[in-house]
């Protein structure tokens, strides 16, 4: 049961077929270079379409990729292996994200950077508990963040709902079989700039744009701004989640 809300597959669910070979490369329409910018004029279109229907632009072979039987660009691509995941085929997603939204992307990369110390520190919480699992979603979710404005009355300021805007999700669990102990989500919100929201079994511990995301064009190092960002979640979720004794009766 944990291995499907998980996204983990079960043994007999990863025999597949072959999947077919990768076509040969063939002319774009006229006037159309590869969408990476380097004015190579064949290749292929990448596979991915929207739920408006709109479906992203051509790219050359060196910066496209080939999986699942067709070929994506290389964000795509990505968006593609956490989506997959879930249901089995992209095709089969209801919930896909408009061309130009690069939050799937980040999130299943921002959980893929802080997997070693996020599984880690939840190792020392855990570790002394008996048929304790820990396991990092394989897949992303759609969801959604409320929006809202704070306006101020005579009584006092109130906050307005104006709606939700689009998000995705990917984080990590630790659970026995008596259920949940911890759940950390990682929720990318689709907008420009993306804002990441960390919850820590259901509560907001953090809400930040990535650093190297907020500081482009001032000229910092796009290293330590990955530093800055791992740092600021991590520390979030250890103030969140705290090293736990086990109950002497499970232990």
């Amino acid at each position: 049961m944990f291995n499907r809300i998980f996204g983990r597959k079960e043994k007999d669910e990863d025999t597949n077929p072959p999947l077919p070979e990768r076509p040969s490369p063939e002319p774009f329409p006229a006037g159309v270079t590869c969408g990476a910018g380097c004015t190579r004029k064949e290749g292929y279109r990448c596979s991915y379409r929207d739920a408006t229907g709109r479906r992203c632009i051509y790219w050359c072979p060196d910066h496209s990729v080939f999986t699942s039987g067709r070929t994506w660009c290389q964000r795509h691509a990505n968006s593609v292996k956490w989506l997959q995941a879930q249901s089995g085929s992209i095709f089969e997603i209801q919930n896909t994200a408009a061309i130009d939204d690069r939050s799937p992307n980040l999130v299943g990369l921002l959980v893929d950077e802080l997997d070693g110390e996020i599984s880690g520190y939840l190792r020392s919480c855990f570790g002394k508990w008996s048929g304790i699992q820990i396991v990092t979603d394989a897949n992303i979710r759609a969801s959604q963040v409320p929006k809202g404005r704070v306006e101020r009355t005579a009584d006092g300021p109130i906050v307005l709902s104006e709606g939700a805007q689009q998000a995705w999700d990917r984080g990590w669990g630790v659970f026995s079989q008596a259920g949940y102990l911890a759940r950390i989500v990682l929720r990318v919100t689709a907008t420009e700039p993306p804002v990441v929201h960390v919850y820590v079994n259901g509560s907001a511990v953090l809400s930040r744009v990535p650093d190297w995301i907020a500081n482009r064009g001032r000229g910092t190092d796009p290293a330590a701004d990955h530093a800055n960002f791992s740092n600021a979640v991590l520390q979030a979720v250890k103030g969140a989640v705290v090293v736990r004794n086990p109950d002497p009766g499970t232990a």
